[in-house]
């Protein structure tokens, strides 16, 4: 049965999806200061309805992460002599608020993965009739320190050339919007418990649809991977017939589709012809370029602060739009902690999905979703740290609930 939502239901989402690289909001000179405020704001109207025992799991989960982070700001201090502490109480604040969100929907009895998807659903529907509309004129409010984009608040719009024009839905880039959407499908596999559509047949199909405006290279590369898991785990004999017309979909795709053919196969060549100086913001010149930093610390990182992260290329002093999500995190916090962070994505998916085998393909489909964009710096993929310990309160609080429906029958 459908669960309908009141708009104070949804709203606490949409804000952490605005923190989560709405422009308006990440994008601007104010937006530190607006991440601490809001922070502090959120924080407290959560802890007015909290569930003590849940917080209790959620904050211990929570030092935890903090612990390590401070660990190796330590060791990164130490050993390469400075750190960026705003950087680093970002981050710290990134993590509460995507634990929040999660205790937040916990007392409220709303499950977060079904109006995560909702949510995104009704964010791709809007979407489209914006896009059209950006072919025909450039409007909505100026973004300050972004002149050549606009916003409708849940749009983006940008000033570019028609032929490069692509949804970015409300977030600050088309490859952004893929990724929250390939969440959003992901997710609906976990309620499921399976790689089928379920009750979210009307959902997805406008999450494919505003996955496909995106014209995102790792969109698409990833949701042909999600078709051809659905078809092969779903129809027995249809393998025979509909996984070879994906393939040759997908083959005709990627040779006559520019930003899939043209699009890798330039980068790739890029990367490949990189000298150890050379600076690069695509997928594989970023990820070329920060296995200097890598295989320097592997193990603690670079850290957030400039003068560290790209210390091997001083005259790089601020955001080159880093095109690799998962490196970049590795060259901040080092490989042991993305696998721990991986760790907790697994263990929330196997928790919702109840399958080892579809909670590995989860993982590893999360794994090429970070190789697009930077998703690790916002609080809806940074959530994942906490998520398994809000998944145990909530177990613990199901039994609770069980165990005095049945004092109440004994009575």
């Amino acid at each position: 049965m459908a669960v309908k939502y009141s708009f104070a239901d949804y709203l606490p989402l949409f804000l952490i999806l605005c923190f989560s690289g709405n422009p308006v909001f990440t994008s601007a000179g104010y937006s530190k200061n607006l991440l601490i405020v809001f922070s502090a704001l959120f924080i407290l109207y959560c802890l007015r309805s909290i569930n003590v025992k849940a917080l209790n799991k959620g904050l211990k989960q929570l030092s935890l992460v903090i612990f390590i982070i401070i660990v190796l700001s330590v060791f990164q201090k130490y050993s390469l002599g400075s750190v960026s502490y705003p950087g680093v109480i970002a981050l710290v604040l990134k993590i509460a608020l995507g634990m929040f969100l999660m205790l937040l929907y916990l007392s409220k009895d709303v499950n977060l993965l079904d109006i995560y998807i909702k949510t995104l659903s009704f964010l791709a529907k809007v979407s489209i009739p914006f896009f059209v509309l950006n072919y025909f004129a450039f409007i909505g409010l100026p973004i300050m320190d972004a002149p050549h984009e606009k916003t409708f608040l849940i749009y983006t719009s940008f000033d570019l050339p028609k032929e490069t024009l692509r949804n970015a839905g409300m977030f600050w880039e088309p490859g952004a919007f893929a990724g929250y959407l390939i969440l959003a499908l992901l997710f609906i596999v976990m309620l499921n418990k399976d790689f089928i559509l379920g009750q979210y047949k009307k959902q997805a199909l406008w999450i494919v649809l505003g996955l496909f405006t995106t014209m995102s290279t790792t969109g698409f590369l990833i949701l042909a991977i999600l078709i051809f898991i659905y078809v092969f785990k779903n129809y027995k004999y249809g393998r025979i017939f509909v996984l070879p017309l994906i393939f040759l979909i997908s083959f005709y795709a990627y040779y006559n589709l520019d930003f899939l053919n043209a699009k890798i196969e330039e980068q790739y060549d890029e990367a490949s012809e990189m000298e150890a100086t050379d600076v690069s913001n695509t997928r594989f010149g970023a990820l070329n370029m920060d296995m200097i930093y890598i295989m320097d610390q592997p193990f603690t990182g670079n850290g957030l602060d400039s003068k560290t992260r790209y210390r091997f290329h001083p005259w790089v002093d601020s955001d080159i739009g880093h095109g690799n999500g998962m490196s970049n995190f590795i060259v901040w916090w080092g490989i042991p902690f993305l696998l721990y962070w991986l760790i907790c994505v697994y263990r929330f998916a196997a928790k919702n999905s109840g399958s080892i085998i579809n909670s590995i393909l989860i993982t590893l489909i999360i794994i090429l979703v970070l190789q697009g964009e930077q998703f690790l710096n916002f609080p809806i993929f940074l959530m994942f740290f906490t998520a398994p310990a809000v998944e145990v309160a909530l177990e613990e609080e199901e039994d609770d609930d069980e165990y005095d429906n049945e004092y109440e029958l004994s009575i």
